[in-house]
């Protein structure tokens, strides 16, 4: 239970300076350090990240870094793919379903790296809206369909693996909208919190419980994580939070992999 409560202020610390990527870690840790089922450790991580992803949200949206129409856009976009990954799950089993979090790990480590590496400036962009018209009565086709696809798959991750998507929106938001750092950093928050539940709807739907008696100390930790980590994101340098926690994922994939993997075959 400590190391789950460790971890639990480590998922909020990230998700709430970084707007994600501290929720692929509470998988493994509901699943090896508490001993919970595969597929129940993804529905009790929907709760988790929903809850302090939305909290986390608060800090964001006092210092105006947080764009709410478009925010909800993307993450009501997102339902279909969360609806598709929570079917396409229930159909897996618990040893694949890991095996396949540990490749994710690896890549979200492999972008949180080369973001690191390539640095981006924390500073206010002024995102594009693909989804208007300009002044000349033009649509931007290619930045709505680039909008709908990161959408959908984000949906579809959140889905499937009970992960925000965070280390895929925020990327996304300042490559595709334009967005600054410190306020795709806030809308993500928004987008995950949305995906999240409703996520969490679906696998709810489908039966899946949840051990209460584990998941709110969890979520307590990371509440308290979250809001913290929303207020030190402009004291800590980035990159070295990146590079720090990349090469946490990678520890933790390769022991995930190690411990599903041979179960395959």
């Amino acid at each position: 239970m400590l190391i789950a409560l460790v971890a639990g202020v480590v998922v909020g610390l990230l998700i709430g300076g970084l707007g994600g990527g501290g929720a692929v870690l509470t998988v493994p840790v509901l699943v090896y350090a508490v001993g919970k089922d595969p597929h129940e450790a993804t529905t009790a991580s929907l709760v988790i990240v929903a809850v302090s992803s939305l909290v986390g949200l608060v800090p964001h949206h006092r210092r105006g870094a947080v764009q709410w129409g478009q925010g909800v856009t993307i993450g009501v976009l997102g339902v279909g793919g969360a609806y598709l990954g929570t079917r396409a799950a229930a159909g897996v089993g618990g040893n694949l379903l890991l095996a396949m979090f540990a490749g994710l790990l690896v890549v979200v480590a492999a972008l949180m790296i080369r973001k690191a590496l390539v640095g981006s400036a924390d500073v206010e962009g002024r995102p594009r809206d693909v989804l208007h018209s300009d002044d000349e009565g033009r649509r931007d086709v290619g930045g709505i369909v680039k909008l709908v696809v990161t959408a959908t798959g984000v949906g579809l991750l959140t889905g499937f693996f009970g992960v925000g998507g965070g280390f895929v929106i925020v990327p996304a938001l300042t490559l595709v909208l334009g967005y600054g750092m410190p306020l795709a950093v806030g809308t993500s928050l928004l987008v995950v919190t949305i995906n999240s539940v409703s996520s969490f709807l679906f696998h709810s739907s489908g039966g899946s419980v949840i051990d209460w008696s584990i998941v709110t100390p969890f979520l307590a930790m990371a509440v308290a994580g979250a809001l913290v980590g929303g207020r030190l994101m402009t004291k800590i340098p980035k990159r070295t939070l990146q590079l720090g926690f990349a090469s946490l994922l990678l520890l933790v994939s390769f022991y995930t992999a190690w411990r599903s993997i041979p179960h395959l075959f």
